[in-house]
């Protein structure tokens, strides 16, 4: 198999260039431009808009640290935020994995090299490999206002998200980036609510059950630490009552 393999949510929130460095190595490397529809409801530019691209670089490392044709699902992705996003402008992202088949490290860096974030991630090697020929979703026509529009997350008491072709990754799941991506944003908007101007400074999501097409999301959040320099939310994601994601979000 050709790796790596576009997603929808790559065309979805502009994700590009996800490429391995050398054909023989597990060192890949990713791009993404951040516009309007990566702010979050706070209006600053979303740590969970890095979700996909962390996700891709991370994931497809560990892939392919593997033998041909082997496969992996994230089952816990951790990104912490070093200094504030642009508004506007290009991203790049590279990884490597430390531990084959099941662990990576990355980061995300500005078009000046600066580094803008850390990331990591766990994965679990599957049995059901992809169609790497499958066909994606047109990719949307207008960049959209906001994360949450992007991904068509309702926001409310019990945000829910619909599990479209738009945001599956290509075992037609819920693609693990936007899973990070919607529970980042469903705690900023917790924490508006509560009058809390702090801007989102780490996530960590699990990913223990996988969400299928035409499945609903529903996510809740439980403030675990209200302070004035720190916030801490808790992100539940259920699908008919099953735990499918849990999510820390601190800000500070």
């Amino acid at each position: 198999m050709s790796l790596p393999v576009t997603t929808a949510p790559d065309l979805l929130l502009g994700v590009d260039s996800v490429a391995l460095v050398a054909p023989d190595g597990d060192a890949v490397r990713g791009t993404m431009v951040l516009d309007g529809r990566h702010r979050g409801p706070d209006g600053r530019p979303a740590l969970g808009a890095l979700g996909v691209l962390v996700d891709e670089v991370l994931g497809y490392s560990i892939i392919a640290s593997l033998p041909p044709d082997s496969w992996t699902v994230s089952t816990e992705i951790w990104v912490d935020l070093l200094a504030p996003l642009p508004y506007a402008g290009r991203l790049h992202a590279d990884a490597r994995t430390v531990q084959v088949g099941s662990f990576a490290v990355g980061r995300v860096l500005d078009e000046e090299g600066r580094v803008l974030a850390e990331c990591r991630e766990r994965g679990r090697v599957i049995d059901d490999v992809p169609d790497p020929d499958a066909p994606l979703p047109p990719a949307p026509s207008e960049a959209g206002d906001g994360l949450a529009a992007a991904l068509g997350l309702a926001l409310g008491d019990v945000s829910r998200l619909e599990v479209a072709p738009p945001l599956e990754n290509p075992r037609r799941m819920l693609h693990g980036g936007v899973s990070l991506a919607a529970s980042e944003v469903v705690a900023t908007w917790s924490r508006m609510a509560a009058g809390c101007p702090l801007a989102t400074s780490s996530v960590h999501v699990l990913h223990t059950r996988a969400a299928a097409y035409g499945e609903t999301l529903e996510l809740t959040t439980r403030t675990v630490h209200a302070g004035r320099s720190l916030w801490v939310t808790d992100v539940v994601g259920t699908v008919a009552g099953r735990p499918v994601v849990q999510a820390r979000v601190s800000a500070q």
